[in-house]
């Protein structure tokens, strides 16, 4: 898995890229770049809460689109789809 950022400057017209690659275990956690890039918060909750994703120091590392007790990551292609939530039958 990779998570890449562009980042550009309006005013000084200057472009960066940064890309890092993430191995597919999830067990090591990208530095959060929320400190330095407001915007980049809500973007760093949206890859943990689909992807899973860990970034390290976030101030506020939870999920975004889905319900809190929801499990796994639904963007990854190992996910398992649930049968029941809160004992309601969830159809695809």
């Amino acid at each position: 898995m990779e998570v890449i950022y562009h980042l550009n400057s309006l005013p000084l017209e200057h472009q960066l890229v940064i890309q890092v690659i993430i191995p597919r275990d999830l067990k090591t956690a990208v530095p959060t770049i929320s400190t330095l890039w407001r915007t980049a918060d809500w973007h760093e909750r949206e890859a943990f809460d689909l992807f899973g994703i860990q970034f390290e120091n976030h101030p506020d590392l939870r999920r975004i689109l889905l319900a809190n007790d929801w499990e796994g990551h639904p963007m990854q292609k190992d996910y398992k789809e649930q049968e029941y939530y809160h004992g309601i039958t969830v159809k695809y």
